[in-house]
């Protein structure tokens, strides 16, 4: 997540959505007392001792919003980039086991039982996107929600929100082409199982198979 005090917007970074080449072009926007977290490649903290203590930069509306002054978030252009659940979970299983030879020994095995084992329940790459930008009552809580379909002209939309331009989105931990990443009627029933009630807020077509 990104906390701009400095140009009043908030970035919302769900995972799997193209999170790190929005913050590349973001970035240059922010001053000292600017707050972003984030661990994969940089490790930046929020100066916030429990939310700095969550140790990921995938935080949600809800994790944010006790820590701010009333109305603050309100104030702020906030945006999140949200992609089909089929396509996300794809890049998930990519991304997941690109050290390992799963995806090629067993690779709808290994994808079921990431959906199915109770252990990874809570994996915060696993999350729905809803549980990010979305208040207790079940409301979209940013200004904008960005398609990562059609991201590379969505960032014209967002340059105009923010009232500045963006340089062009270049491609940052992109998870690498693997053999076996497809699905099968089984595991699409999963994922619309699973993310259910982020096909319907945000309008993918649970028949719309990747």
């Amino acid at each position: 997540m990104i906390l701009s005090f400095s140009r009043s917007f908030a970035f919302i970074a769900i995972p799997k959505t193209a999170g790190h080449a929005l913050r590349t072009v973001l970035r240059p926007l922010l001053a000292a007392n600017d707050w972003e977290q984030c661990t994969l490649f940089d490790k930046r903290y929020f100066p916030v001792r429990p939310l700095a203590a969550i140790g990921h930069g995938h935080l949600a509306f809800l994790d944010v919003e006790p820590f701010l002054l009333p109305g603050q978030w309100d104030r702020l252009t906030s945006f999140a980039v949200i992609r089909s659940p089929f396509d996300r979970f794809l890049s998930f299983a990519r991304f997941a086991w690109r050290g390992s030879d799963a995806m090629e020994r067993d690779p709808l095995g290994t994808m079921k039982a990431a959906l199915t084992d109770p252990a990874r329940a809570g994996h915060i790459l696993l999350r729905p996107q809803h549980e990010f930008v979305c208040d207790e009552a079940g409301a979209i809580r940013t200004s904008l929600l960005l398609r990562h379909e059609n991201l590379a002209a969505e960032m014209d939309r967002l340059s105009a929100a923010l009232g500045a331009p963006l340089a062009p989105l270049e491609a940052v931990n992109v998870s690498p082409e693997t053999r076996g990443a497809a699905l099968d009627a089984e595991l699409a029933d999963l994922i619309r199982a699973r993310y259910a009630r982020d096909f319907a807020l945000f309008g993918y077509d649970p028949a719309d198979v990747a």
